[in-house]
């Protein structure tokens, strides 16, 4: 059996990571941790000594989510396979997404040499969808070879479906997750403010760039069908706050980065069988197929985002057999050991 060094800059384990590390001990494989995350450069020091200690007993490299300014020193030390779990690059989340710097700034040009860097080094980089492996191949000038699909998952120790968990008295759809460009999350609080007579509240979970735009919007219009948590949340409080609702949106905005994303609420509202809508967009529907596993509306269509919703209050047995569906396809296909023998197969 192989044994799997895992490094990373972290105090905690990423779920990106988490999923796979847990699929590749279900699979057999021995997983030996050296993470440090000391201040300053102290911390690259610490991992040296901590690899230097186990290198000759591991047979393959996994440096996890967020540390791709770790995979060029990794290489330096090591010629034995590194696995790079990327999920997507520095430059997309902070030049493209949360729009920090100009692409033309010297902050874009760092963000693009330290990605160059992290997926050359790497023996193969695992990415959330197949228009990201084609966009980070253009982008980065990288052979096909250098990229591989890996489905995000969900640690499903974490997130589960609970049946003894009600659903809330009223119909409720669920927002969760960061307000970044790209979320749509004011269209979700307009189309609360379209719904507000038609018996339909609305939960979000989450803040981030967009919250005072959104504290303005909700302060636009009586909106008592909206019950907003800005606050972190621990797991189980998440887990149970999700599954008392009866939808849970995706991503709703028409960004050219949705194409390429698969938000982590996808896979959670699988595993917990909440119906999932989202707007249509060559990512998510990599994975999810419209009317099967997913409901799907216009990107940036508000008017179409609140006639959905209430198309899916009124048909109760089409949402829960949508939901059925995409729990099955977690249970096929999605589940911690099955994602990481695909990635075993590899080598």
């Amino acid at each position: 059996m192989l044994k799997i060094c895992y490094l990373n800059l972290t105090k905690d384990i990423p779920p990106r990571d988490a999923v796979y590390l847990r699929g590749l001990k279900e699979n057999g494989m021995t997983v030996v941790d050296c993470r440090d995350h000391s201040p300053g450069i102290k911390k690259l020091w610490e991992i040296f000594k901590k690899y230097r200690a186990v290198r000759n007993s591991c047979d393959i490299l996994w440096v996890g989510y967020t540390a791709h300014i770790l995979v060029p020193l990794v290489r330096l030390i090591s010629r034995k396979k590194i696995i790079f779990n990327a999920l997507g690059s520095l430059y997309e989340g902070i030049i493209i997404s949360r729009g920090q710097a100009s692409p033309f700034s010297l902050k874009a040009l760092y963000c693009w040499l330290t990605d160059w860097l992290a997926f050359h080094s790497a023996s193969v980089s695992l990415v959330e969808s197949n228009e990201q492996r084609k966009w980070l191949m253009k982008k980065f000038f990288l052979p096909a070879r250098k990229l591989q699909r890996a489905w995000t998952g969900v640690d499903d120790a974490v997130f589960f479906y609970d049946p003894a968990i009600p659903k809330l008295p009223n119909f409720t759809v669920l927002f969760r997750g960061g307000f970044l460009p790209e979320s749509g999350v004011e269209y979700a609080v307009k189309a609360a403010r379209l719904l507000k007579n038609e018996n339909v509240k609305f939960k979000i979970i989450g803040s981030g760039l967009m919250a005072d735009k959104v504290k303005k919007t909700l302060q636009s219009f009586d909106s008592k069908n909206i019950e907003w948590f800005s606050e972190k949340l621990n797991q189980s409080q998440l887990r149970i706050k999700m599954q008392e609702c009866h939808l849970s949106l995706g991503q709703l905005s028409a960004h050219d980065r949705l194409n390429r994303t698969i938000p982590h609420k996808a896979f959670e509202s699988m595993i917990m069988k909440i119906p999932y809508l989202t707007a249509r967009n060559k990512g998510i529907l990599e994975l999810l197929q419209e009317n099967k596993t997913c409901f799907a509306c216009r990107p940036a269509d508000v008017q179409d985002l609140a006639a959905k919703i209430l198309e899916i209050k009124n048909n109760p047995e089409q949402a829960g057999k949508i939901a059925d569906n995409a729990f099955e396809l977690y249970q096929k296909e999605l589940t911690p050991k099955i994602l990481a023998q695909e990635i075993l197969s590899l080598f």
